[in-house]
């Protein structure tokens, strides 16, 4: 068994995103092979936890956050954020200028209504911490399987990548709108946004890296190499990629070097990489973040 950090639950996959203040947003847990914390034993809790319900043994559709978890590197603790309208899985979340986006996804059951949902929070808002619905999706086929969220030039890009199905969200307009062809075809594998500004996908077959021109609609390709087969994701920060290849560990890729140039940083014995998160330097004064307190890390 690889070591973890767990919040409360035994071999579970955490899906999350970080945010431009440095908090690590965690919105989709997938049960793996072991149980949620509280079965046998009842949770700790404070006057403000959340409510949770039951969840039957035997169903591998759980959990769902009925909240997004928040993780403070600085305390090593985590939280909870507001409420969910209804408790999610398979949810698309990006985040874009700041505010953080849910897509899509169900909870317990399929319910179309939260199958086509968008949800917005503002997690500045320091007084008003809520999430506010936003235009509804078409149709409700995001919700089937895990939809990568990319925020990129004011938008909320959408792709089910095995699928080859996208949607672009227009922040400004509160819309959705087609996805370019072009950017479709290429989403390949997994993509992150330079400050939001420049695309990167990292194509998973090939091992190639290529950048999104968004005027000719296409990925140039910057550079392939062998080890950046297998690329399960990507962080992007201060011109460099931090790629997750399995059992290559973390592949650091410097873009704005010319050529480009990477180099491997090999991972703790007994420790597997599921998800990295590029965050700012950070002090304490700036870290004034309200949440529900949960639990600390384990």
């Amino acid at each position: 068994m690889h070591k973890s950090i767990t919040i409360k639950c035994v071999n579970v996959q955490l899906e999350g995103l970080s945010m431009s203040t440095g908090v690590v947003l965690v919105l989709d847990c997938q049960c793996l092979t072991g149980r949620i914390d509280g079965e046998d034993e009842k949770t700790p809790s404070t006057p403000h936890d959340p409510p949770t319900s039951p969840t039957p043994k035997s169903s591998l559709s759980t959990p769902a956050l009925s909240h997004p978890l928040i993780f403070n590197p600085l305390s090593k603790t985590w939280s909870f954020g507001p409420r969910l309208a209804t408790p999610r899985r398979w949810c698309a979340a990006g985040a874009v200028r700041g505010s953080l986006y849910v897509a899509s996804g169900v909870g317990s059951h399929f319910s179309n209504d939260t199958a086509r949902s968008l949800e917005k929070w503002d997690h500045d808002d320091h007084h008003h911490g809520e999430w506010k619905k936003k235009s509804r999706l078409k149709d409700a086929r995001y919700s089937r399987d895990a939809i990568d969220a990319v925020g990129w030039r004011g938008k909320l890009c959408v792709v089910n990548v095995k699928a080859k199905e996208g949607t672009v969200y227009n922040v400004d307009k509160d819309e959705w709108e087609e996805m370019p062809e072009g950017m479709l075809y290429g989403w390949r594998g997994p993509v992150a946004a330079m400050d939001e500004d420049v695309m990167y996908v990292v194509d998973e077959a090939k091992g190639a890296l290529r950048k999104y021109d968004h005027e000719k609609d296409l990925w140039e390709e910057i550079m392939e190499s062998e080890k950046l087969r297998g690329a399960q994701h990507v962080a992007a920060a201060a011109g460099k990629l931090c790629v997750v290849c399995g059992d290559n560990g973390i592949v650091v890729v410097d873009v704005l070097a010319s050529p480009g140039r990477l180099w491997v940083v090999d991972l703790p014995i007994g420790f597997e990489a599921l998800r990295v998160h590029i965050l700012p330097r950070m002090s304490r004064p700036d870290f004034d973040f309200p949440a529900i307190h949960s639990t600390s890390m384990e």
